[in-house]
């Protein structure tokens, strides 16, 4: 029986591999595949806290995945994107804003702002539009003159890569997409620079997915509610498109469960859900079983 691992695309597994400043050789060699900076850059490559800053009460908090800085300031942002969601594209656009944004503080001029670069590695396609399991996007006119270079977003969609390797960060995305020891095993085999992630890969077991959940929430708990609302907003959507043909009364109640299941997904407690949806504890026990 094949033997299973952990998956990097786990915000734990991602966050001790990739986010860990002991392992930055790991993360700078990945970064070196996808990023055309200067060398030097990377001599002070620094993991920083990933809470976006928040000025005022009212303004929208949020926590990045990864969150990293340059030699010169450069500010570069690693997300992960497991699940499909609807707003997406505007939450990284939001996060890119904000990193920006956070860089200057009260009478700073604007000439310091330094480059963010936003990486955002996809289980799904992101990007219908496009064929390339590699898009670059910039600020940039009709005649492809640039605006600005301050802001670059990378999108990687890991169901379009290709069987065959064609570019260098190909042997790392596929290294996001392995479950099984045999394939890390192989993939570091073949390429000697993922080693050190496989290695570190192998370190953790399958029982690290608990560790995920604990880590997930804790990460985002100043962004929790905002959470539960987009959740509320999915099983809105679908149960509300049913209710429309068995009935509102049904179609509410399919709105509950599906918010439950989404919550569950994501790692929330029964006793949370329960608060969110009303739903009995006995009931959210049976949809996790």
């Amino acid at each position: 029986m094949k033997e299973k691992m952990i998956s990097p695309l786990y915000d734990y597994a991602f966050s001790e591999i990739f986010g860990n400043q002991k392992n930055i050789d790991i993360t700078r060699n990945f970064l070196k595949t996808l990023i055309d900076i200067p060398e030097d850059e990377y001599d002070k490559l620094t993991v920083v806290s990933p809470k976006l800053r928040r000025v005022f009460k009212t303004e929208k908090s949020g926590v990045v995945d990864l969150k990293l800085s340059t030699k010169s300031g450069k500010i570069i942002h690693i997300e992960l994107q497991v699940e499909k969601r609807t707003n997406t594209r505007n939450r990284m656009l939001f996060y890119a804003s904000r990193l920006i944004g956070d860089q200057l503080k009260l009478g700073e001029d604007y000439n310091k702002l330094r480059q963010v670069i936003s990486i955002v590695i996809c289980d799904h396609n992101l990007l219908e539009e496009e064929d390339s399991y590699i898009n670059i996007y910039e600020l940039r006119n009709e005649e492809n003159r640039s605006f600005t270079k301050l802001l670059r977003v990378i999108i990687l969609e890991l169901p379009k890569l290709p069987e065959i390797v064609d570019r260098t960060v190909w042997p790392w995305l596929k290294f996001f997409k392995c479950t099984e020891k045999e394939e890390f095993e192989m993939l570091a085999l073949k390429y000697p620079e993922l080693e050190k992630p496989v290695f570190c890969a192998k370190k953790m077991s399958l029982w690290e997915e608990w560790k995920d959940i604990r880590f997930h929430r804790n990460l985002q708990k100043i962004d929790e509610r905002n959470l539960i609302e987009q959740i509320k907003i999915d099983g809105r959507a679908e149960g509300l498109a049913e209710g429309r043909a068995e009935g509102l009364e049904e179609g509410m109640a399919k709105e509950k469960l599906e918010t439950a299941k989404n919550a569950l997904a994501k790692g929330l407690s029964v006793e949370m859900i329960h608060d969110i949806t009303g739903l009995d504890i006995e009931t959210i026990r049976c949809l996790n079983s």
